[in-house]
């Protein structure tokens, strides 16, 4: 059914647009409908019959991915315009807090649509038992691909529910934390033989608790694997050894919530471009160290897989309690420097207790290919071998380096100097990215070396005082104006109290290509500075304003304008 709203100007805006739409190559109206939004699809479908006609076609784009609401079954799914414009190009289904009746009547307006699902992500929906899904599920078993459960408060065998779609190629759970919810599903009843084998290419199971023995009958009929995500709250240790051995195909492992969502969607994405290639051995590891587990079982795993590594990313144990403790721990991460990962480009290590010459080795050995260091310390000094051996990375263009003084006063080295780091920024170099943290790194001479860096692109000062102190004056944030404002592109300053008002301006005259600019925890600027800021500096496209007390959310509403992106947490 067509409907649409009469005026006396009807007919010669179907004629119009007509004309305007047959004057242009398809791609080119295709671009210009990608900016619209579905709703604004719907609304224009109303004008004329052409419009209705031809929105649909002009923005297929648009609808690769269609969301489903509650309440949708009685007001999306009665409009004649939105159903119009499903069809073959409809590749996602999104159903958020959906309960039996709707589920089953959202999808059967897929297929009714003729709608070519490749992937559905069930959100928080009502549905406790899981042969519910299974059924429901049938009618996509050959076309789907992707099935994910996301913040799901009832159990569900993930076996089960990837051998009822056996094209499936993309398989993520993420139970709900949520305290009020205890309720389980039906046990599958249905027998699955040892043989079963699925082509699963990756696997996120974000749960309570999995053990060893769980993880094999999962992992046993998955030997297509190339990423596996466990996270889970509950300390177990894992046999890394049976992942790569039930799963020789395995390219990134991550456990223990060390996964963050941007990690696991690039992963995803990563395991959609595999297709049919051989695997390359394991290249991404992610973990976190959580109760027992931690360097005694990381460091042998790493050391095997040592000559296909491009990425580590270790979180340290934030619940030390004994100094005994922590020098366990430092003597098993010592193992690091018998790694030599010559094909290793980024290292991410936060709060792990390392002694800093296994440090200095372990970059030493792989310094050929490294690009991307980020270092954060805990209660832990900086010392010149590892500056010494960041020096030695002909490749590093991103360095990230985090240095908090300890809690108690007396275990810091007094007479720290960080010549070594200082000589490291005033050396020839080609960083682009530097991300410098805490009260110890951040001063007035190391952000004037920071100036000499012609290549820096991309600079982050976090200052947070430490002892009622600060190192990080007006004064040595004023030389970024007169030394190096020209080459930055993102600038961001997070807790620093002497960026001020007449700073900020002191600035704008010299950053004529800076793109981005965050203030976090910033409460020095106020709103007629960061205003009189962004209105002379066209080039930024990004403005993110975070805690900074003297920063109105009236004012920030003033500055948006089609050209900017903002972001304001008050």
């Amino acid at each position: 059914m067509f409907e649409y709203s009469r005026s006396n100007n009807t007919l010669s805006d179907d004629s119009s647009f007509s004309h305007f739409m047959n004057a242009l190559p398809f791609d080119i109206v295709n671009e210009i409908f990608s900016y619209l939004s579905q709703d604004d699809c719907i609304k224009s479908m109303a004008v004329c019959r052409t419009w209705y006609e031809r929105v649909p076609i002009y923005s297929s784009y648009l609808w690769r991915k269609v969301e489903f609401l509650p309440g949708d079954q009685h007001t999306r799914l009665k409009n004649h315009r939105f159903l119009r414009c499903l069809g073959p190009h409809v590749r996602q289904a999104i159903l958020t807090l959906s309960n039996k009746e709707e589920l089953f009547v959202f999808l059967d307006t897929l297929l009714n649509q003729k709608c070519d699902i490749q992937s559905i992500v069930f959100r928080r929906c009502k549905v406790v038992h899981q042969d519910v899904y299974q059924e429901a599920l049938r009618p996509f078993s050959n076309t789907l691909r992707e099935l994910s459960f996301e913040d799901h408060p009832y159990r569900l065998s993930p076996i089960h529910m990837m051998a009822s779609c056996p094209n499936l190629t993309h398989y993520t759970y993420q139970f709900s934390d949520r305290p009020d919810y205890y309720t389980y599903s039906r046990v599958a009843s249905t027998f699955l033989p040892d043989t079963l084998q699925l082509p699963i290419k990756y696997l996120c199971l974000d749960t309570g608790s999995y053990s060893d023995f769980r993880l094999k009958s999962v992992l046993q009929h998955c030997p297509q694997l190339r990423c596996l995500i466990v996270n889970q709250s509950v300390p177990t240790t894992f046999d890394l050894d049976m992942c790569s051995r039930l799963c020789p195909e395995l390219e990134c492992l991550g456990f223990h919530d060390g996964v963050s969502q941007g990690a696991a969607k690039k992963w995803e994405a990563y395991a959609r471009r595999c297709d049919t290639r051989r695997s390359r051995g394991l290249r991404h590891f992610i973990s976190a160290e959580i109760g027992g587990y931690g360097a005694r079982q990381m460091v042998p795993f790493l050391k095997k897989h040592q000559h296909t590594l491009k990425s580590i990313h270790i979180v340290g144990n934030n619940y030390r309690l004994y100094d005994e403790e922590d020098e366990v721990q430092n003597k098993s991460w010592s193992g690091i420097q018998s790694i030599h990962a010559q094909y290793l480009e980024s290292i991410h290590l936060t709060g792990v207790m390392l002694r800093n010459e296994s440090l200095g080795a372990f970059l030493r050995q792989s310094s050929q290919s490294l690009k991307r260091v980020v270092l954060d310390y805990e209660q832990m000094d900086f010392d010149d071998d590892v500056a010494n051996a960041l020096a030695t990375l002909p490749q590093l263009r991103s360095l990230s380096i985090g240095v908090q003084k300890p809690e108690i006063m007396t275990t810091w080295a007094p007479n720290m100097t960080l010549l070594g780091f200082k000589r490291l920024l005033a050396a020839p170099n080609r960083l682009e990215e530097i991300a410098l943290g805490g009260d110890v790194l951040v001063d007035d001479e190391i952000v004037e070396v920071l100036c000499g860096i012609r290549s820096l692109k991309s600079l982050e000062l976090d200052h947070p005082e430490c002892y009622n102190t600060t190192h990080l004056t007006a004064d040595g944030l004023s030389t970024l104006a007169t030394k190096n404002g020209k080459a930055l592109e993102s600038l961001t300053f997070r807790n620093v109290e002497s960026l001020t008002d007449d700073t900020l301006l002191s600035l704008r005259a010299s950053m004529g290509s800076l793109k981005r600019l965050e203030l976090s925890g910033c409460s020095g600027v106020t709103d007629e500075a960061l205003s009189a800021f962004v209105q002379n500096q066209t080039s930024i496209h990004e403005l993110v304003i975070k805690d900074c007390m003297s920063i109105s959310e009236d004012s920030i509403m003033e500055l948006k304008n089609n050209r900017m992106n903002i972001l304001y947490e008050p």
